[in-house]
């Protein structure tokens, strides 16, 4: 006997033929009748929200956005599924045990450990998989290189789609329910099936109730019940553990024939994605470095700071969005976030490691005869190498006032003549 859980979403595309700030202005009328946009404009219904989630009427997670998987490096879907964690707790909340990835363009062969990792024992997934070159059936375990496996549930060939816009008129809802039927039924493993009631954007359904209530009176003996992610999975976990279910190994980019996986998308609009990674790695190998040292030399903690360079970065990584397939307006948003982003980790970056050195701006400005020149090399690779250090050296120009009087003339630097001239010079 098979149930078939109804579970109401909507997949709400952070940006994509809108911006994101028309999208939010769309999500906030949908939340009133995911969280940063709407208590950014809502405030006060926050403790009502946390109550919802807290409670299960309303779930949420586990990731901050969702992101492309494939190109971000895994530290920054570690750093993704870190934020998502912070903004549910923040409302005392915790997310389904799901690693939800409904819409992704493909996965990578060790999102298994990464949902052990952080407790999701269960991954859903649509694209990447299906087709000939996988084992037939909508449920197998996944195993990561690392050894770490998950319950891989599949989604159907028309994804999150499926149930969407359920009709409570009786005839209408028996045809509905062979198209559900037919694609649910052929490949479950399990006792239990998902059914996504809901689309891209879509509000929720007011006549659910009646639509439900229509499709279960003509799925019997099938039964169709109104559930929870969480409540779906801890169902299909139990039914998972008593059945011998394939087992499938390395990345999901190749489902031909079942759905599309828009593999494309990894060359559109390069020039962000080539800045990215050099964003993601300024930030893992340089900002995170220099502020745990600093943090250790002067006992205060950097890792807020830290979390909102991260923010300014990740909000790029939706899938739309990294992946180059949203409107102009959308990358030019995108351009400015990592400008954000670079600028407050580069800032991060040199704040560290003057706190590291002990260097004190304050203090050696007012202390200009006792400087003397010093260079800190480190090496950021996580192996030894050699090479060219190239060096840019600036010299001292001026103090500059600012503020109520500073319109007089600049204090000349130590030892430079009245009336000479001030420059800088850039060398290797």
């Amino acid at each position: 006997m098979l149930t078939v859980y109804i579970v109401s979403h909507t997949h709400w595309d952070r940006e994509w033929y809108h911006s994101a700030g028309r999208f939010r202005q769309r999500l906030v009328p949908l939340v009133d009748d995911l969280l940063d946009d709407y208590l950014a404009v809502r405030p006060e219904r926050a403790s009502e929200l946390a109550a919802l989630l807290r409670s299960g009427r309303i779930e949420a997670g586990p990731w901050f956005v969702l992101a492309d998987e494939l190109i971000p490096s895994g530290e920054a879907l570690v750093r993704n599924l870190l934020a998502g964690r912070r903004a549910l707790r923040a409302l005392r909340a915790d997310a389904p045990p799901v690693l939800y990835c409904p819409d992704s363009f493909g996965h990578p062969a060790a999102l298994p450990a990464l949902a052990q990792g952080f407790g999701f024992p269960m991954i859903v997934a649509w694209r990447g998989y299906g087709g000939r070159r996988w084992p037939d059936g909508d449920a197998s375990w996944w195993r990561a290189p690392s050894g770490d496996r998950a319950l891989l549930y599949h989604l159907g060939a028309s994804g999150y789609e499926l149930g969407a816009n359920l009709p409570a008129n009786d005839a209408a809802a028996a045809d509905r329910w062979r198209e559900i039927r037919d694609q649910l039924a052929p490949r479950s493993r399990l006792d239990v099936a998902l059914l996504p009631n809901g689309a891209d954007h879509h509000a929720r359904q007011r006549d659910l109730a009646a639509a439900a209530a229509a499709l279960a009176a003509t799925a019997s003996p099938t039964a169709v019940e109104r559930g929870s992610l969480r409540g779906f999975a801890e169902r299909a976990l139990a039914s998972a553990g008593a059945r011998e279910l394939p087992l499938v190994e390395g990345e999901l980019r190749d489902s031909y024939g079942f759905t599309w996986t828009l593999p494309g998308t990894l060359a559109t609009r390069a020039h962000q994605k080539r800045r990215n990674a050099g964003i993601e790695r300024l930030l893992l190998r340089e900002v995170e470095p220099w502020s745990a040292l600093a943090a250790r030399r002067t006992g205060r903690s950097w890792r807020a700071l830290t979390h909102a360079a991260w923010r300014a970065l990740l909000l790029g990584h939706p899938h739309d969005t990294l992946c180059g397939c949203s409107i102009d307006e959308v990358a030019r948003a995108f351009d400015a976030r990592m400008d954000d982003a670079e600028s407050q980790a580069t800032g991060l970056r040199d704040d560290a490691i003057a706190a590291v050195v002990g260097h004190d701006p304050e203090r050696a400005r007012l202390a200009r005869d006792a400087w003397r020149p010093h260079i800190v090399l480190r090496n950021p690779a996580a192996r030894p190498r050699g090479g060219v250090a190239i060096v840019e050296v600036t010299r001292f120009l001026a103090d500059v006032r600012v503020g109520p009087g500073s319109a007089g003339v600049p204090t000349p630097p130590s030892g430079t003549p009245a009336g000479a001239r001030a420059f800088s010079v850039d060398g290797v």
